[in-house]
């Protein structure tokens, strides 16, 4: 524990806010970080229904930096031991996001906080590269500009940019043990080649006698109107698609492609529910089940926890 007669500005020099992620909002450090930048001292929380903390935050109009968090309940079971927790047995509140937004499209004022790897306000996209070491591992356009995500081990940076690629503002996340594991699963994809078992083909064509779609004519039929003759039509030929996929590359003992095929799927289904809106939470459900035991009844070597899905899923 650092001496709490310390200025926070110096404490903040010696450590990257980074390193805040996983502390309770108990500790010492957290609560001299909301003290020594006036952070909003009503925190909005949110529960389950389960009457646990999936989210809290102090943001308010107009702060610099904010911080958000998860209950104890919540982060223990998804992201680990936290740090720091004054009362294992309560729901006290994690850090597992830090945002910093000065507003720098409209002031160009740098920073109040040094950000991590050096990075500052106005750098452009070639110098955050080189700064972080890496380019982003997934690009999308925003309403700000662009928004380019990097991951390292537990954590992951978003940098927003302008239309001009410099960064305006800056968010790091705690990532959670699920996405860990399947970023090992990434790295080890080639290794599963071995794992790839040609004699699962069959098992994989019966899929074809197992498709959601058919759950979803039926319950059309007795009146649920979520679902239309379109939306279930394309949605089947996806999935047929899907299958056949699989089966070519499961004869290609191809892991990597396998685990690709998933996302091809996945933002195909997105595109389909941003027009026609037919997929709900039971929807959700039949559909990653389906698309997820397909991939390991190919042979590959995944945890039951993780859902393939997820890192691509609008639905």
């Amino acid at each position: 524990m650092y001496n709490k007669t310390l200025p926070v500005l110096k404490i903040m020099q010696e450590i990257s806010f980074i390193e805040l992620l996983g502390y309770s909002i108990e500790s010492n450090r957290i609560k001299s970080f909301i003290e020594e930048y006036k952070l909003n001292e009503e925190i909005r929380i949110q529960k389950n229904t389960d009457g646990y903390i999936y989210e809290a935050d102090t943001w308010k109009e107009g702060d610099i930096i904010s911080l958000t968090f998860i209950g104890n309940k919540m982060y223990s079971q998804n992201y680990g031991t936290p740090i720091d927790v004054s009362d294992n047995s309560s729901d006290e509140l994690i850090v597992s996001q830090i945002t910093v937004d000065n507003n720098f499209s409209k002031n160009k004022e740098k920073s109040p906080i040094d950000l991590p790897f050096s990075l500052e306000l106005g750098d452009y996209k070639d110098l955050i590269f080189e700064k972080l070491k890496k380019k982003p591992y997934d690009r999308s356009k925003s309403t700000y500009g662009y928004a380019w995500w990097y991951q390292y081990e537990d954590f992951r940076i978003l940098t927003a940019l302008n239309d001009k690629y410099e960064l305006i503002w800056l968010r790091v996340m705690k990532l959670d043990k699920y996405e860990i594991e399947k970023d090992k699963l990434k790295k080890k994809l080639r290794k599963q080649n071995k794992n790839i078992k040609a004699e699962n083909i069959n098992y994989i064509t019966g899929f074809k006698n197992k498709l959601p779609t058919i759950e979803w004519k039926r319950r059309k039929s007795e009146g649920d109107g979520i679902f239309t003759d379109e939306s279930i039509e394309i949605i089947e030929k996806l999935l047929i698609d899907y299958i056949a996929q699989i089966i070519t590359l499961t004869k290609k003992r191809n892991a990597t492609t396998i685990y690709n095929s998933v996302k091809k799927i996945t933002k195909n289904i997105n595109r389909v529910n941003h027009r026609l809106n037919v997929i709900d939470t039971l929807e959700r459900e039949e559909l990653c089940n389906f698309i997820n035991k397909i991939v390991r009844k190919t042979g590959l070597n995944i945890d039951s926890e993780i859902d393939l899905t997820e890192e691509w899923r609008e639905w």
